[in-house]
C-alpha cells in the first residue's frame, strides 16, 4: 500500500507543473491571424470580440521575424515567413504581424522556415512603443515553442514534385 500511495505522489508531481489550464481541462484559445484581420475596422479599431480576449492567456501560431535584441526577448510573429517562401510575400499590414514581449529570452532556435507557438497575455488596440513603433496586436509574457507538426499547407496539398514527373 506504501508503494502505491508513493506512486501517487510520484504522478501528482509530475501532473503539477503543466498548466493549470491543463490540470483543470481548461483550453488556452488560440487565435488565427485571419480572426486577427477580420476584426479591423475600417478606421483601424478592432472588433470588441478581439478585445475580449485583452488580459487572457491566448496561444497564437506563425513565423518568427527577429526585429529587437539577440536574446529574441521581442519578436515579430507573422502569417508569412520573412524569407518569402509564400512567393516573395512579406507581411505588410498591422493584421499580419503581432508584437511578441517574451518573459525572458526565447530557448529556441530561429528559423526562418519554422512555425512556432506563442502562449502568453493577449493584447489588442493601438498602441505605440517609443521603441518598436505602431502595433494593433501584442503578446504579453510569452512563452515559445516550435510548433512540431504545425500545417502550413492545405490539406492534400504536397510540395512541388520535380518536372517530368
Amino acid at each position: 500500500m506504501c508503494n502505491i500511495l508513493k506512486l501517487f505522489v510520484f504522478s501528482v508531481l509530475l501532473i503539477l507543473p503543466l498548466s493549470n489550464r491543463e490540470v483543470y481541462g481548461e483550453e488556452i484559445p488560440r487565435l488565427t491571424f485571419t480572426q486577427l484581420a477580420d476584426s479591423i475596422k475600417a478606421d483601424l479599431e478592432v472588433t470588441s470580440r478581439i478585445k475580449s480576449y485583452n488580459g487572457k492567456e491566448v496561444e497564437v501560431q506563425g513565423f518568427m521575424i527577429p526585429a529587437g535584441p539577440p536574446d529574441l526577448s521581442f519578436f515579430l510573429l507573422s502569417r508569412v515567413s520573412s524569407t518569402g517562401n509564400y512567393c516573395c510575400e512579406a507581411p505588410v499590414g498591422q493584421d499580419e504581424v503581432v508584437y511578441v514581449y517574451a518573459a525572458k529570452g526565447v530557448k529556441v532556435t530561429y528559423d526562418p522556415l519554422r512555425v512556432y507557438k506563442v502562449q502568453g497575455i493577449f493584447e489588442a488596440g493601438m498602441k505605440v512603443d517609443k521603441e518598436y513603433g505602431v502595433s494593433l496586436f501584442r503578446v504579453r509574457n510569452a512563452r515559445v515553442e516550435e510548433a512540431v507538426g504545425a500545417k502550413i499547407m492545405k490539406v492534400g496539398e504536397t510540395a512541388a514534385s520535380p518536372s517530368g514527373n
